[in-house]
């Protein structure tokens, strides 16, 4: 005869585990004679439970539920909503415990969460980008306005930066079948606390892509200017006949006396655009990263230091003009938002 699993006690259970527990049985026995005499199958905290709630009412039923937000009426509910005006940060058992202190009035988290949800307030996660001083966001806010002013195509401009890619495997995102017993996946994965790590500089524009650099160690002036001389300016000479503007940020070493100085020597000083500071949003090479980054955790998955740099070179050896291209056209999106933000982040 096939064991029965009980996950809710029937009261003819019930009176089976008061009569054994008459009889001084322990939980532990109790389960056992369920299983092997009635061929009932239930937890030992499902009968300790039990127990202790007959010795607390007596009841072998289980007591009616109360309703503890009975006495919820409108003015609650509309000072609830005035408080999550006030702080939309307030969690359901911040809003529990004020309603508490103020009107004496016992809830519980759940009960708060599904008055809030009825009054039309979502979650959303918080997204941080760069924090931007009023001096900086003044300049975003001229530096738009002049582009979308004199209606900027950046079709002579050229995008560089540098970015640093740390070795990993894993990528943020996975899919797993719950009912399958071989797939068992962990959430948390592995990471080294010193991940190995390299720098790339490389450049984008309408008519194409740079060649890729990929270093380690600290990049200072000096390191910059060879990386412009053997990968920017043979660049400029195949792609950029008629002209080019280098938009670059403010890093020190882009900004230092040595660079302008070696930028003047190569007839390259009057091409640097002035571009605000706190800025990564208008810089489109900064979404060509995080591109690589999911391409390299997702995909080529390096696990030495060479299948990291040869992922990189793959996806850059792959990028296309007309991609470079989609990446630029982000920029016309992220103009007016900035303009309307009065200079703030734009959110891209």
């Amino acid at each position: 005869m096939a064991i029965e699993r009980v996950r809710r006690l029937s009261i003819q259970v019930r009176h089976l585990i008061l009569q054994y527990a008459a009889a001084l049985l322990s939980t532990v026995r109790i389960q056992r004679v369920l299983e092997k005499t009635h061929n009932i199958k239930t937890s030992r905290q499902a009968i300790r439970k039990f127990l202790d709630r007959f010795k607390r009412s007596g009841s072998v039923t289980d007591l009616p539920k109360r309703r503890r937000n009975g006495n919820i009426t409108n003015f609650h509910r509309q000072m609830m909503n005035l408080w999550l005006s006030k702080n939309c940060e307030l969690t359901s058992r911040a809003l529990r415990d004020k309603i508490m202190a103020v009107f004496g009035l016992k809830l519980s988290s759940s009960c708060v969460s599904k008055i809030r949800r009825k009054l039309g307030w979502t979650t959303q996660r918080v997204k941080y980008c760069q924090l931007i001083s009023h001096q900086n966001k003044l300049k975003r806010l001229q530096w738009c306005l002049a582009a979308l002013e004199r209606k900027d195509t950046f079709e002579d401009v050229i995008f560089t930066d540098e970015s640093t890619i740390e070795m990993s495997s894993n990528g943020k995102l996975f899919f797993y079948l719950p009912s399958s017993n071989l797939q068992r996946i962990p959430a948390k994965r592995q990471k080294p606390k010193h991940a190995y790590k390299v720098h790339i500089w490389a450049g984008i524009s309408y008519r194409g892509r740079t060649d890729c650099c990929v270093f380690t160690g600290i990049m200072d002036s000096i390191t910059y200017q060879q990386i412009l001389e053997r990968n920017f300016l043979p660049f400029v000479a195949r792609k950029f006949p008629d002209g080019y503007r280098l938009y670059q940020d403010n890093d020190s070493k882009h900004k230092s006396k040595s660079t302008k100085a070696w930028m003047t020597e190569k007839n390259m000083i009057n091409n640097v655009m002035e571009c605000p500071a706190s800025s990564p949003d208008i810089n489109v090479i900064e979404n060509v990263w995080a591109s690589m980054k999911y391409y390299l955790e997702s995909t080529v998955k390096p696990k030495l230091k060479d299948e990291l740099v040869n992922g990189i070179k793959q996806f850059w050896e792959n990028l296309s003009a007309e991609q470079c291209a989609r990446y630029i056209d982000h920029i016309h999106r992220v103009l007016p938002v900035v303009v309307l933000n009065d200079g703030g982040p734009s959110g891209f």
